[in-house]
């Protein structure tokens, strides 16, 4: 499931180390407000057995035709879109965004003029097609014996050698973390071209939000085979790493 909230802003355009960055803020502000139990136990926890923070979100889009170079545009209506396979978290965002007047994207103001529900695709094949919107990056499984141990992974990004691989074994960790069977990889029919966002996450520091800096990826075009309610979880909250960064945003 899916959330369009419809703004407006008087912003000329967005800072482009706040493109992506403040959506993770909200939905954990908004968590706070309306599920505060269920916020906490995403934000420490993550979901299901591998610890995922189990939604995402697209940086906002403007119906303006003038492009800058250099500049992230913005000006007039516009959408932004968050999503989540797991209902409580979607029905706490949908009464957030019901109650508040304004998103604060990074100190643009989005003015929230509606909110729309968007339902997964059927997927009644079991067959997708996913085309992202913003960049995606995977974080490979270094393991140092089979079924032993497992060490801490790199970043490794679209085109790089692993890099399908590592999609495959994220795609199967989240169809997991949301009880569904197993999704396949079949194949990478689009790869655009690398660009670096500025991403914010939380760590041990109790006072908030911790700055991770930048992360590089690309966008690509997938396709992929599976049960259709997991091709729903996956087109509800993105692919590959960082979802609940921005990163991997499947357009609708």
């Amino acid at each position: 499931m899916r959330l369009r909230v419809h703004v407006r802003t008087r912003a000329r355009e967005i800072p482009w180390d706040q493109v992506i960055a403040p959506g993770r803020g909200i939905v954990y502000s908004a968590l706070t407000r309306q599920a505060p139990q269920l916020g906490s136990k995403v934000h420490d926890s993550g979901w299901g057995p591998h610890r995922i923070a189990p939604f995402g979100y697209g940086a906002p889009e403007f119906r303006v035709p003038r492009r800058e170079r250099g500049a992230y545009v913005a000006g007039g209506p516009g959408t932004v879109e968050f999503g989540s396979p797991v209902g409580e978290i979607v029905e706490a965002l949908a009464k957030d965004f019901a109650m508040i007047p304004i998103l604060d994207w990074g100190g643009v103001a989005l003015n929230i003029e509606a909110v729309a529900r968007l339902e997964p695709p059927a997927f009644a094949s079991g067959r997708g097609r996913f085309r992202t919107v913003s960049p995606v990056a995977i974080k490979s499984e270094l393991t140092r014996e089979p079924e032993v141990s497992r060490s801490g992974g790199v970043w490794i990004l679209p085109g790089e050698a692993g890099f399908d691989v590592a999609l495959s074994h994220s795609l199967r960790r989240k169809a997991e973390t949301f009880g569904y069977g197993p999704v396949t990889l079949e194949a990478i029919t689009w790869i655009g071209r690398q660009r670096s966002f500025s991403v914010v996450g939380h760590g041990s520091d109790a006072s908030g939000p911790v700055h991770w800096g930048k992360k590089t990826g690309a966008p690509v075009e997938i396709e992929v085979s599976g049960p259709p309610a997991a091709l729903q979880a996956l087109w509800s909250c993105g692919i590959g790493g960082a979802t609940s960064a921005g990163f991997g945003w499947v357009r609708q």
